[in-house]
């Protein structure tokens, strides 16, 4: 057949994605590997995400080393606790059936290597590490006069991108130090910015009196 495309049969598209490429490239389609995961934190669609802890928890968020993002289909979320598809990044794949495996993902028979005993035990520890955390923090915000669900914001927002908390001479001697981000990432499971981490404490508390 004369007319017949020639292209080889690997994707030209899945070669090229996540690049600028030009105007020659021909309409293609893809494959891209998923995985179901529960987000350790709120998230939002298309952020970059990786494995929080053991990755055979499945439990996915901001981290150092992403693996893919989140569904960019989604319209909002995932909040923490419901499960999304992870895209993983393309050409990060070492083999791609309808099944597919990857160096840093478990494969199947490993998400389910725990015990029904070893999960309950994992729950609990988790369970009660993200309950002290959670009782530190809220009695830490009740002790300024703010709201947990404030003072979880904007120390996330602190994390993120390095926005301070000023409301004039509100917050006039008020600090944290490396104690309240021990807390925050026991409830959150995101990981700490650099910020959160210095020398300084992380101190997002600012008073502009």
């Amino acid at each position: 057949m004369a007319n017949a495309d020639k292209r080889k049969v690997s994707t030209d598209a899945l070669e090229t994605l996540g690049t600028i490429i030009t105007e020659k490239e021909r309409r293609d389609a893809i494959h891209l590997a998923v995985e179901n995961v529960q987000a350790a934190h709120d998230l939002v669609p298309g952020q970059d995400v990786g494995f929080i802890g053991d990755p055979r928890l499945r439990q996915a968020g901001k981290c150092q080393e992403p693996l893919g993002i989140v569904d960019p289909f989604l319209n909002k979320g995932p909040r923490k606790g419901e499960w999304f598809w992870l895209v993983v990044y393309p050409r990060q794949i070492s083999s791609l059936r309808h099944v597919w495996s990857h160096p840093k993902f478990p494969d199947p028979p490993e998400i389910l290597a725990f015990t029904e005993e070893e999960e309950k035990k994992i729950k609990q520890t988790i369970g009660a590490l993200d309950g002290a955390s959670k009782k530190w923090l809220e009695n830490f915000a009740h002790s300024i006069g703010v709201t947990y669900e404030d003072l979880i914001d904007h120390a996330r927002r602190y994390n993120e991108y390095g926005e301070y908390w000023n409301e004039g001479g509100r917050f006039e001697g008020v600090s944290c130090d490396e104690e309240f981000w021990k807390h925050y990432h026991g409830v959150t499971g995101e990981e700490l910015s650099s910020e959160c981490t210095s020398k300084w404490g992380g101190n997002f508390f600012s008073c502009s009196c």
